[in-house]
């Protein structure tokens, strides 16, 4: 699966400790530093933020995707992502 950004992982669970569990559960699950695909639609994503409703919202960008503009989609469940590899060029 492809990796997209590194982060510094010491920083990254020091700060994931401080947040509520729900937001904990959603960032072991779903790293910042992974690739998404939004199931249904087929456009990868990347993750921008955790909501304590237990959705995020991503990043549709142009780096992954062929699309006419850049995009934030919000209220993605766990269930509508999954990771993936980066697109065949």
């Amino acid at each position: 699966m492809a990796k997209v950004i590194e982060i510094n992982k010491k920083q990254w669970n020091d700060w994931v400790k401080t947040r509520p569990k729900v937001i904990q559960k959603l960032c072991e699950r779903f790293p910042p530093d992974k690739l998404y695909q939004i199931l249904g639609h087929g456009h990868r994503a990347t993750i921008y933020s955790y909501e304590e409703d237990g959705t995020m919202t991503v990043n549709v960008t142009g780096e992954y995707n062929l699309v006419v503009c850049d995009r934030q989609v919000f209220g993605v469940k766990p269930s509508d992502i999954k990771e993936c590899d980066l697109p065949n060029c």
